[in-house]
């Protein structure tokens, strides 16, 4: 059984908005061929903004925060004080979806910020078996 396999490294800083859940990483060109799982993998590099408690971060199919929600994270305390740098990551499946050329999209939230964070650096894989 092989895998296709699916993967976007993004080191470009990416600035979110105090609260708002924003798109750091973006997957395009997904295909299962037929109905199959699509297993996803996210991580990411987050320096937190001041009063920040906790990341959350998710995987969506489509282009951006309304995209349908395939897999959520529990809210991440931070292991740092605000302010410093953080690593998130999150694992899930998109069971039984018969794709052409989808895009999926890593996105990450903070709770309590007030002030803006920034996605240092992430990647988005997708893995389809065959």
């Amino acid at each position: 059984m092989s895998r296709n396999v699916f993967t976007e490294y993004d080191p470009t800083n990416v600035n979110v908005t105090t609260t708002n859940e924003t798109v750091v990483c973006t997957l395009p060109g997904v295909s299962t061929g037929r109905k199959s799982t699509v297993f996803l993998e996210g991580w990411l590099q987050f320096t937190t903004g001041a009063n920040t408690t906790a990341l959350t971060a998710r995987i969506r199919r489509g282009t951006t925060i309304a995209g349908t929600l395939v897999c959520e994270a529990t809210a991440q305390e931070l292991a740092a004080a605000a302010g410093g740098d953080e690593e998130i990551s999150i694992n899930g499946e998109d069971p039984g979806v018969d794709l052409s050329g989808a895009t999926y999209v890593l996105t990450i939230q903070a709770t309590a910020a007030s002030a803006d964070g920034t996605a240092l650096q992430s990647k988005l894989e997708a893995s389809v078996g065959r």
